[in-house]
């Protein structure tokens, strides 16, 4: 009877055990099973954001690619019709020249259609009473000499004028050709430019996703820093120059103080962002504006807004296409956003002058002017100068 009731106790034991190591065996694997589900949502997590952020990344390379793009397809597009332009007006005085040299032709054919009318009317005998009416034998030469010279002279003339019209009307043949292959460039940039349209499209789409994303926000204000600073650095390097000159003696004379308050604007249009401090109402960053941002129509004309030396033309990431005016006296003008510059490195500009045209590179408001007033390293506020 005992060794029965050991017997139980043991297989109780036994089972007891195997039923526990069971339970723990399920109880483990349900523990793992729960760590690699973690695992996996983990490393999904990781995934997704290793994916969104290049996402970002390649979001704001689109933009760039896109705005360089479209800047450089507007700047060849115009060079083109510039050099079509100056192509027609080569052509209409070739016309011109050629209307002229038809008339001389002209005249002197009427003068052969004379010269043979009288000689198949008098013939020979017009010479001969020419020659017996000679006094002497020596002005015999002499009419001899002098009808000679007309004949020479009237034939070298009027093969001149041939030449000079196969001439002329080759060269019109290869300004057509050519004015032909410059227009069928246009039409090719022109239907590119359609092309573009939807990459423009795609662009603002990629915009709207910036202004819908933090990060990209900031990013894309990053841009905007570090453009601003690369314009205060060119501003920098010429005060330099300017402030070495004044220690040289050479003091620049400049009449900019005196707009104050009656400056020309420099495009037609109406100021959405002012100068100084925004807080964004969204994302509650706080952004400071060293200028003014004037909305404006695409392609719209920016002018000088004063004399000055165009000292700067760069092109920056959220900046597109910029230009710096230096007016002496340590002021400087800064306009960005520009679809296309008109003028170079070094030119002097007039007041009032067009220097590029609005665009919309890298801006998040569509086309627009970024606008800056400059006195020596401190950006000063544009509304207090414009009229």
């Amino acid at each position: 009877m005992r060794r029965f009731k050991i017997t139980i106790l043991l297989i109780s034991i036994v089972a007891a055990q195997h039923i526990f190591a069971q339970q723990t065996g399920d109880n483990v694997n349900q523990h793992r099973s729960r760590l690699d589900k973690i695992r996996a949502e983990i490393q999904s997590y990781r995934n997704r954001i290793t994916n969104e952020a290049r996402k970002e990344e390649k979001i704001l390379q689109n933009l760039e690619q896109l705005d360089r793009e479209i800047d450089l397809l507007h700047e060849l597009v115009a060079e083109l019709k510039k050099e079509e332009r100056q192509k027609l007006r080569t052509v209409d005085r070739i016309n011109e020249d050629i209307d002229v040299k038809q008339e001389e032709l002209t005249r002197l054919q009427e003068i052969y259609k004379k010269r043979i009318v009288t000689f198949y009317k008098y013939g020979r005998y017009r010479d001969l009473e020419l020659l017996f009416a000679s006094r002497s034998f020596n002005q015999t030469l002499v009419l001899f000499h002098y009808l000679k010279l007309i004949t020479d002279t009237d034939r070298r003339n009027y093969l001149n004028l041939l030449k000079k019209k196969q001439l002329i009307e080759s060269k019109k043949e290869t300004l057509k050709r050519e004015l032909i292959s410059k227009r069928a460039i246009i039409n090719e940039k022109t239907a590119e430019s359609q092309r573009l349209a939807e990459k423009m499209a795609q662009r603002n789409r990629l915009l709207a996703k910036v202004q819908q994303n933090k990060k990209i926000y900031l990013e894309k204000l990053a841009q905007y820093e570090a453009s601003a600073k690369e314009v205060q650095r060119l501003i920098v390097v010429e005060e330099r120059k300017r402030l070495q000159r004044e220690n040289q003696g050479i003091v620049e004379i400049s009449n900019f103080p005196s707009l104050r308050g009656q400056m020309i604007w420099p495009t037609q249009g109406y100021v959405i962002s002012h100068f100084g401090r925004h807080k964004h109402p969204k994302w509650k960053t706080i952004t400071e504006n060293i200028g003014i941002d004037i909305k404006a129509e695409f392609g719209e004309d920016v002018r000088a807004v004063a004399d000055g030396v165009v000292t700067a033309i760069t092109w920056q990431r959220g900046r597109g296409n910029i230009v710096i005016v230096n007016h002496k006296g340590g002021y400087f003008t800064v306009y960005t956003h520009l679809s296309q510059i008109l003028v170079q490195i070094d030119e002097a500009v007039k007041l009032g002058q067009v220097i590029g045209n609005v665009g919309d590179t890298g801006s998040l408001q569509g086309p627009m002017l970024h606008f800056e007033i400059w006195k020596s390293n401190r950006a000063l506020d544009p509304e207090e100068w414009l009229s």
